[in-house]
């Protein structure tokens, strides 16, 4: 679009104009001369050729795009028309790129329906992103119920999140593949690198007109592996695999690329990839500090009790999931414990919870034991890291009912402070935040009440309690420790000895170094485990089924051993990619 300030008029200069997006133009009064601009604006921003002005950068909450990602947008759009590899190193933003992709499609009125295909663990992360950052209300596979017909799921309009693993089974794909879509997305796509997998032939019988495969390691055992990813973008682009082998494969090693700079040329048709060194952001140091705590005596006479419960109870799906809900909160604080037991206490008076006469009395008498239990050792570790502090402190827990408690502690200790959680509404979490970053010294928040605001100003964080899902604690410390900060991050991770979560921390902080790692690299390395069940599900499933403390060791052991290979493992696979591309690929 070109515009003649001198006349007052605009040039516009866009693909020809279909017959049919004439007629709004002829039928309009002739005084609407304005109208009729914006009509020919409107056409102009829409066509696939325009996109020198990025309509999604006004459009995302929170977000400060890099210019790299801007560039990356716009190559996205203008030279691979929607289709791209986006492969930028971990930490660099490849889902902000995404997104902005996304809404761009959006405003522009060539988008309606979109499928981001995800790892089981990632759906309510993008699920809470979308609404964070792009203000979208998706529909996700994690909230399909036993009785939605799966038929209906897939028919849905706007954007779907959903499970690779649920989408790409016998009963889903038929389903999945037969939708029109728009716009598909596929986060953590090394999943969908071997053409020989359900998870590959699922994407490539999708009907889309754009598609984005988000992965920062693109090959990890063979080039065959990107010729696979580049082929479900854009099939023939690297002609067949026979083909590819011969001409850009070293035959003694799989890894090794021959006619280079041909197969550069190809590749960078599709492929974008960012670095670090190349974008010039580096991060401050993070030192992380694990802070176990002996658990007072009625802590530990209540956990020991949760325990029993769990082993007792492991064969009965509903108990099951009641013992371990309570075996997390035990973990975080006994008031999260009672706030549990309490409304299962009104369910069961009102005739509602169903459960057996003996579960429920074993819940009443554990109900009954929380209640006595006021004190935490944790709440008293807390107030002695803050009172170390002169810097704002972020205090991280997954419970509401944890930071009532530590809100009160903090209160008889004289410590100001400001809280949001998710039962909070959005005017009253602004105001928290504000008050928070105005400078008062403490802020207490819940994973989902804190998602979606920029907490950059501080740089100190507290978890207070410990989920064994590691990607949550990883999405905590990058609330702080992301491109942007200026000051080194310090973490203290509290926990009372004996707990799940000091087992959690030994495996991932003292054994394996995990919390080393640049914020989205653990998610590379838990991709690479062996046992696809979710960590905190094997978690879950040692305590329940261990007949004795030594068996609880020996699982714990054969994880960290899992995870040490994984991490081996990722780390060869990116030192692999760093070879292979390089900066050729840079936005």
């Amino acid at each position: 679009m070109h515009s003649s300030r001198e006349t007052g008029l605009e040039r516009a200069e866009f693909a020809p104009l279909e017959p049919q997006a004439l007629t709004p133009l002829l039928t309009r009064p002739r005084d609407s001369v304005a109208a009729v601009a914006h009509t020919l604006r409107a056409h102009a921003l829409a066509s696939a050729e325009q996109f020198e002005e990025l309509l999604a950068f006004s459009s995302l909450h929170g977000v400060e795009p890099h210019v790299y990602q801007l560039e990356t947008v716009r190559r996205v759009l203008r030279q691979h028309r929607g289709r791209a590899l986006l492969a930028d190193e971990v930490g660099l933003g490849k889902t902000v790129e995404a997104l902005m992709v996304l809404r761009e499609y959006q405003l522009r009125g060539m988008v309606r329906r979109v499928l981001v295909l995800v790892p089981p663990t990632l759906v309510l992360q993008w699920k809470g992103e979308l609404v964070a950052k792009a203000g979208l209300e998706a529909q996700a596979t994690s909230d399909l119920s036993p009785g939605t017909p799966p038929e209906s799921f897939w028919r849905s309009e706007g954007v779907l999140i959903a499970s690779l693993a649920l989408a790409r089974s016998a009963r889903h794909a038929p389903l999945v593949q037969a939708q029109p879509w728009d716009l598909v997305i596929v986060d953590e796509a090394h999943h969908v690198k071997n053409r020989r997998t359900l998870a590959w032939k699922l994407v490539d019988g999708l009907k889309s007109r754009f598609l984005l495969l988000l992965t920062a390691t693109p090959v990890e055992n063979d080039l065959e592996e990107v010729y696979n990813l580049v082929t479900l973008l854009r099939p023939g682009q690297l002609a067949t695999p026979a083909d590819f082998r011969r001409q850009y494969v070293d035959t003694k090693d799989p890894t090794s690329p021959r006619n280079r700079e041909k197969l550069r040329r190809l590749l960078s048709e599709v492929l974008i990839r960012n670095t670090r060194a190349r974008c010039g952001l580096k991060l401050p140091p993070r030192y992380v500090t694990t802070v176990a705590v002996e658990p007072l005596e009625g802590e530990r006479a209540l956990y020991t009790e949760v325990r029993g419960f769990l082993q007792r109870h492991a064969g009965e799906a509903r108990a099951r999931l009641s013992a371990s809900t309570l075996l997390l909160e035990a973990g975080s604080s006994p008031a999260a414990v009672r706030g549990t037991l309490r409304r299962q206490s009104e369910r069961h008076l009102t005739g509602q919870d169903g459960r057996s006469p003996t579960v429920a009395r074993e819940l009443e008498r554990l109900g009954r034991q929380a209640e006595a239990v006021r004190e935490s050792a944790k709440a008293r570790a807390l107030v002695d890291i803050l009172r170390a502090h002169r810097e704002q402190v972020l205090v991280f827990s997954r419970y509401r009912e944890t930071l009532g408690y530590v809100e009160q502690v903090l209160e008889e200790a004289g410590v100001p402070r400001e809280v949001v959680h998710g039962g909070m509404s959005q005017t009253q979490k602004h105001e928290a935040l504000t008050r928070f970053r105005a400078g008062a010294p403490v802020l207490l928040a819940t994973d989902v009440g804190s998602e979606g605001h920029n907490l950059q100003s501080c740089h100190v964080l507290v978890n207070f309690d410990l989920p064994w899902n590691p990607m949550v604690i990883e999405q905590r410390i990058g609330r702080l420790h992301r491109f942007g900060q200026t000051e080194e991050v310090r973490v203290y991770n509290l926990c009372a000895k004996g707990t799940a979560e000091d087992r959690v921390l030994d495996v991932l902080d003292r054994r394996i170094h995990l919390f080393e790692l640049v914020v989205g690299e653990m998610d590379m390395v838990l991709g690479n485990l062996a046992d696809e069940r979710d960590l905190e599900e094997r978690i879950l499933s040692i305590y329940a089924e261990s007949r004795g403390e030594e068996e609880v060791i020996r699982a714990f052991d054969d994880i960290a051993e899992e995870l040490a290979r994984a991490r081996g493992q990722y780390e060869r696979t990116r030192a692999l990619d760093a070879a292979l591309f390089g900066k050729d690929f840079e936005a």
